[in-house]
């Protein structure tokens, strides 16, 4: 990677960066992060390799098409055997901040680790880990450890390492690798932050802390998963609040413009319908905590279900399941797509209405001319699946 981009020209030199890594809520710490320092009057790029429609984003808004794939030619003329995708993308991400003069720049890690690409970036001020769960289990195996090393090899000398994971077995590679590099080990609370105010509207917010002097602050609706990463991006603002010019408000207003596609996300109410890219048990059990949070629909609750291999399947499968009257199963799209026959016995042996599918844009389009007004009808994939379908009913989009 770091040869690729000598080979351009050191545009990663250009600017100064955080780095959001962990297993999952990447792209969302990105989201907030990206919407203060936006409403602060910053020029900032945000690169977020775990959203495939829209992977680099400057301003807030997404790069033309074309002005990618300008990127990428010039990255790809450059390119040598062995690089990899991630590393082209990455490097064409990081060309256009620096055409662009970003004066700051967001850049979540694709599958994370030590072999990330934005570990070569040689400005960041912080690194910020989100939660680190069981996830990828094709490449790290069952369990957390190997993902909490990795993770602990994201830190680098005198960078700021924030965390809010609370896990010992976590912590423990945290600090070990922390003190080996020169990294200070910075510590964040999840549950100074809490949900005051919960509906399908918007959800309000307050620190127990306080130290920006927020009071209570709102955010569109979303699930409760999200107070983890909220937290993490607040402490992000505060690691730089000394050498940021944050006019007054600022924090609460981009808090409050923050759009988060397919994190639980209401694209109607007649019925209720919410994407989520809940993929491991921990988001799936965060899902299910925020609809039992929220008022009751009194319908009927239906799942529509599709997962990619190398998730831990039966763990998310038998914390999701369960809490809906019917499951319809169908393929999340790609190579790596588990196909729904396989997930039809998972369903049987927890007694669970399962029934297949068509694809996810012809079923959800199904469903929704269906349903009951009051049902609740849940979607949960990958981000990509979700939004595809989304953009295929986009006439939905703030239905009711």
């Amino acid at each position: 990677m770091r040869a690729l981009l000598g080979r351009l020209g050191h545009p990663e030199e250009a600017f100064p960066a955080v780095h959001v890594t962990g297993s999952h809520g990447k792209s969302s710490v990105i989201t907030f992060l990206e919407g203060i320092f936006v409403a602060a009057g910053y020029k900032v790029g945000a690169f977020v390799p775990s959203s495939p429609a829209f992977p680099v984003r400057l301003g807030g808004d997404p790069v033309p098409a074309v002005s990618l794939e300008r990127a990428l030619a010039r990255v790809e003329a450059a390119s040598e055997d062995g690089t990899s995708a991630a590393e082209r993308l990455a490097a064409a991400a990081f060309s256009l901040f620096a055409d662009a003069g970003v004066e700051i720049a967001l850049v979540g890690a694709g599958i994370g680790g030590r072999q990330d690409p934005a570990n070569c970036l040689p400005r960041r001020l912080i690194t910020a880990v989100t939660a680190v769960e069981e996830d990828r289990v094709d490449l790290f195996g069952p369990g957390r450890t190997r993902p909490s090393w990795e993770e602990a090899g994201t830190a680098s000398p005198g960078v700021p390492f924030l965390t809010v994971e609370r896990r010992v077995e976590t912590l423990a590679a945290f600090a070990e690798t922390t003190k080996e590099v020169g990294a200070a080990l910075v510590l964040l609370d999840p549950e100074d932050l809490n949900p005051v105010g919960l509906s399908w509207d918007r959800t309000v917010w307050r620190s127990r802390e306080d130290p920006l002097g927020l009071g209570e602050f709102e955010t569109g609706p979303m699930g409760l998963y999200q107070r983890a990463n909220l937290a993490l991006a607040l402490g992000v603002v505060c690691e730089l609040l000394g050498g940021w010019d944050w006019p007054p408000g600022v924090v609460r207003d981009g808090l409050s413009r923050a759009e988060l596609p397919a994190r639980f996300e209401l694209i109607s109410r007649r019925p209720y319908v919410v994407l989520d890219a809940a993929r491991n048990p921990a988001a799936a059990r965060s899902l299910i905590g925020t609809l039992e949070a929220l008022s009751g629909t009194g319908g009927e609750r239906i799942l529509l279900f599709g997962i990619t291999r190398g998730q831990p399947v039966r763990a998310t499968v038998e914390t999701l399941f369960p809490w809906f009257d019917r499951v319809v199963l169908f393929s999340a799209g790609g190579p790596d797509a588990l196909p729904p026959e396989a997930l039809l016995p998972q369903a049987r042996r927890l007694g669970v209405r399962a029934e297949i599918g068509a694809p996810l844009p012809d079923l959800l389009g199904a469903w929704l001319g269906s349903a009951g007004e009051g049902d609740l009808i849940v979607v949960v994939g990958p981000k990509e699946a979700l939004l595809e379908a989304r953009g295929e009913l986009g006439s939905l989009a703030g239905r009711g």
